[in-house]
């Protein structure tokens, strides 16, 4: 540095930041969703398996047990299957109101 000059540089906002954060967000989800979309076909292996031994075994509780890990199986596979696209309709509502 010279003489005079000041070595504390002025903060100035600026929002491109914005668009990487984002795009890190939208990666991130979609890993997430990737990963539920697994677990919920390993709830649903499960749960059929619960429902089939339910059935042979004349065990109603189980069988029930069974069909509703099924029910709850599909509904975060659709939940998940929609993640990304919902985090990046957010990421893009957050570049509208910082801008």
């Amino acid at each position: 540095m010279g003489e005079g000059e000041d070595p504390v540089r002025p903060l100035v906002p600026v929002s491109d930041g914005m668009d990487s954060a984002r795009e890190m967000l939208v990666s991130v989800a979609g890993t997430i969703a990737n990963a539920a979309i697994l677990a919920t076909v390993a709830a649903l292996i499960i749960g059929a398996i619960l429902w089939g031994a339910g059935v042979v075994l004349q065990r109603p509780g189980l069988s029930q047990n069974g069909v509703q890990t099924i029910v709850g199986a599909v509904a975060c596979a659709i939940v998940a299957a929609g993640l990304n696209a919902w985090i990046a309709w957010f990421g893009q509502q957050a570049i509208l109101i910082w801008n």
